[in-house]
């Protein structure tokens, strides 16, 4: 099978982050944007070369009058090349009200639960989105400004549990370029050009201040995402060294150095739960011994040099 120079350069990316294997099953995220249109085209030829399995995920947010015609755009793609399809409607709006959130969170939050829940009712293993350079770049930007730490710096990452990002590699005039020599018809979102979300701000307002400083501003972000990939990598083994992890409590040895608060982030991770910011971070590892805090649905109880994290 002849790949083109795009589809190439993703092949390669999967393979130096060894992101998929023979035999995996992997659900896509589609929305019908050309970002996600690429990913189905791209996956649908590298199925065939590398002998994995994908069906298509799509989460009608009914945020838009033409969420529905997007849902059925998505669905006879998928038919055309025969790929299994799956689709689910929910109120984004009324889900973010009740539960207090932003609309990006809330429909963030709702295309998870619903590609987990799908995920799972199929036996699949892996989850592929169509996150590319400029979303990597963008969301360093905005952790940046929210005061995140080098472990955060990283943003989107390649490969984490069942979440896949194929196309970090790719930017966006590299997708502009595909569909368009390739005729891939895709759908346009409104919300995408709506300052009222900082991702968008970023995007629109701040980005071009980068362009005009270095034109390859996007290539020197990738960069360092690739160093702190590494880095996150490294803290990952400290944790395995450092940590007993029980069904109910997970054991956490301090060393007194730079990755006891890295390697406590990751406590709270593996609890599925949010992990504090940097300043309650310092406060858990110095408290005295006998020391309980409760943070984010979790206790922490301080043992000699231990750190005794439980639901």
């Amino acid at each position: 099978m002849i790949l083109q120079d795009f589809e190439k350069k993703i092949f390669k990316f999967i393979k130096d982050y060894k992101i998929f294997n023979k035999y995996d099953k992997i659900l896509l995220g589609i929305s019908g944007g050309k970002d996600s249109m690429s990913l189905l085209h791209v996956m649908s030829k590298l199925s065939k070369a590398m002998g994995f399995e994908i069906s298509v995920a799509h989460l009608n947010h009914c945020m838009r009058e033409e969420a529905d015609s997007d849902e059925s755009f998505v669905r006879q793609a998928c038919e055309k090349l025969k790929i299994p399809f799956f689709s689910k409607k929910v109120d984004v709006f009324t889900y973010s009200k009740e539960n207090k959130v932003g609309v990006e969170v809330g429909g963030r939050n709702l295309r998870y639960e619903f590609f987990y829940e799908t995920l799972r009712k199929l036996s699949y293993n892996k989850i592929a989105t169509a996150h590319h350079m400029d979303d990597l770049f963008e969301t360093m930007i905005y952790r940046i400004l929210r005061g995140t730490g080098i472990y955060g710096l990283g943003g989107l990452i390649p490969i984490e549990e069942e979440i896949t990002k194929p196309m970090l590699c790719i930017d966006l005039e590299e997708i502009k370029n595909y569909v368009t020599i390739n005729n891939i018809e895709y759908v346009e979102d409104k919300y995408n050009y709506c300052l009222d979300y900082a991702r968008n701000k970023i995007r629109y307002e701040i980005t071009p201040f980068f362009k005009k400083i270095n034109p390859r501003y996007k290539e020197s972000f990738f960069r360092l995402a690739k160093i702190i990939w590494s880095y996150r990598e490294e803290v990952k083994r400290k944790f395995e060294e450092r940590s007993e992890i029980g069904k109910e409590l997970l054991q956490l040895k301090l060393e007194n150095d730079f990755f006891d608060a890295e390697t406590l982030r990751i406590a709270f991770l593996k609890f599925g739960k949010y992990p504090p910011n940097m300043e309650e971070t310092e406060k858990i590892i110095k408290m005295r011994n006998g020391g309980v805090r409760n943070i984010n649905g979790l206790s922490i109880t301080k043992k000699s040099d231990t750190l005794l994290v439980k639901i």
